[in-house]
């Protein structure tokens, strides 16, 4: 789609259209920290930081990066994937290519997800229950659509926090990066999904020091963590992160 005006129109329409509704009805906020691209700094910095206090994160994968750079960084190897998976992290899909989803055809997109679901699911990751980030957070109506058929959820980039509800095919984010460009700070959304008991979703890149304009630095992601925890929010990865909304809104309504 290359009309600049019907892909303006086609991205209010998907915000709009195409809604997969998750209620947010439980006794305790989550936090759920994902890496976009898993850059080897955010598999093994990263990873360490979540594993240091027990929890795990979910890192959105590129089949195409694999041993490549991105941003004049390392991106993860296969062995970085396979080490994250046995200490319990969630990979998740992130096109193969790396491309943005809303300037592809459906054919194009297709091949991109079939692509990275054959990676993924070479890797042992069940991909019937598999999660999705648009890269560049770039989405449209004909993109929302196929991926809210072949995902459990789908995550765009920026946003805020949920509370109430959640459109499962477009999750929204706060940017955790080294110089912030969210309107609210980390710490304000995070006091409010402790009291509001909402999902508050962390996204970033590598985990280095010093970081690139996308990423964090290892000692502010150990601090973003344990204000977490200290503020009484449960951290987990989004898959487990739904399996625990889901969980609460079937009791709720029991």
């Amino acid at each position: 789609m290359s009309n600049p005006f019907a892909l303006r129109l086609s991205r209010v329409l998907a915000r709009h259209a195409l809604k997969n509704i998750l209620p947010l009805q439980a006794a305790a906020g989550v936090v759920s920290f994902t890496f976009d691209d898993a850059p080897a700094s955010a598999c093994e910095a990263g990873a360490q930081a979540l594993e240091r206090h027990g929890v795990r994160g979910t890192f959105y994968v590129a089949g195409g990066l694999t041993d490549q750079h991105e941003e004049g960084k390392p991106c993860h190897t296969l062995a970085h994937l396979r080490q994250l998976l046995q200490a319990g992290h969630e990979l998740g899909c992130h096109s193969y290519s790396h491309v943005r989803c809303d300037l592809l055809n459906q054919r194009g997109l297709v091949q991109e997800l079939d692509r990275n679901a054959q990676f993924l699911g070479d890797l042992g990751v069940d991909i019937r229950a598999l999660n999705f980030a648009y890269p560049f957070g770039a989405f449209a109506f004909g993109a929302k659509r196929i991926c809210s058929a072949r995902f459990r959820s789908s995550r765009i980039t920026g946003g805020g926090l949920h509370t109430g509800q959640a459109d499962l095919n477009a999750l929204k984010t706060h940017r955790l990066y080294d110089v912030a460009v969210d309107a609210d700070s980390y710490e304000t959304l995070l006091a409010r999904a402790a009291d509001q008991r909402g999902w508050l979703i962390i996204n970033t890149h590598d985990i280095e020091n010093p970081a690139s304009r996308f990423g964090y630095t290892p000692e502010r992601l150990e601090q973003a963590i344990s204000a977490a925890l200290a503020a009484g929010c449960k951290v987990l990865p989004v898959n487990a992160a739904i399996d625990y909304w889901q969980q609460n809104a079937h009791r709720a309504n029991a």
